[in-house]
């Protein structure tokens, strides 16, 4: 039977890479966004739904039903210092990156995943939330991200339940066009090669961790940055 994945933000980027290789690889993919994607496969799924809006999620999640992997890839970041942010810009961020997407992964652990005995999470985190970011709140909302997972594991893993998160320095996507020219070349010349990481590198990691990882790994934080900040 064709295994299932869901992914959320998979309209363009990262998101969008991910999916194709999943579909790639014979699964069945359902999308969740609120942008309808550009592409087009005969197994590709796509649901409707603001990450703001947490009843709309959780109505295209029991219309889904069962599946065997959780991708949680939507999410911003903006260019504002922490001075700059307004209550509603914390709020939308803080909701979108971290709060609505770790009860979205709660709920599924509980409801979908803890049932079947099986399933993985993997969230797309960021080198920002490892580092002082200038954007605080983006920073903050990735290590609340990755703390989230962790805990998950911790109390999902009896259920053989599994977390992973993947924590990107820059990545070549349309994001990459919000920060500054002379922002972007010094974070590229910080790295080992001078090279940002690719979408498609971002999707092969996530499709092993899927796939092929081995049982004993869970709540780990997989740093994909070129050697920009070794742990």
């Amino acid at each position: 039977m064709m295994k299932k994945m869901v992914i959320t933000g998979a309209s363009q980027g990262i998101g969008q890479a991910i999916a194709q290789k999943f579909l790639d690889q014979h699964y069945e993919v359902h999308n969740i966004s609120r942008h309808v994607p550009q592409y087009t496969h005969a197994h590709l799924h796509h649901w409707q739904a603001d990450m703001l809006q947490y009843k709309q999620l959780k109505s295209v999640m029991e219309q889904i039903g069962r599946f065997d992997i959780l991708i949680n890839n939507a999410g911003y970041m903006n260019t504002l210092t922490a001075s700059s942010y307004t209550w509603d810009e914390l709020y939308n961020i803080m909701n979108v990156n971290l709060i609505h997407t770790m009860q979205l992964s709660i709920d599924v652990a509980e409801n979908v995943f803890k049932t079947q005995q099986s399933g993985r999470i993997i969230s797309i985190a960021s080198i920002a939330g490892q580092i002082g970011h200038p954007d605080i709140w983006y920073g903050i909302s990735k290590a609340g991200l990755i703390n989230g997972m962790r805990s998950l594991a911790r109390s999902h893993a009896q259920y053989h339940i599994q977390t992973f998160s993947i924590a990107p320095g820059p990545v070549e996507t349309q994001m990459m066009q919000k920060i500054p020219i002379e922002r972007q070349k010094r974070l590229k010349e910080a790295t080992l090669n001078q090279q940002f990481c690719q979408a498609q590198e971002i999707a092969d990691m996530a499709f092993w961790l899927a796939d092929a990882a081995p049982t004993c790994l869970s709540g780990e934080v997989f740093d994909l940055n070129n050697g920009v900040n070794y742990r």
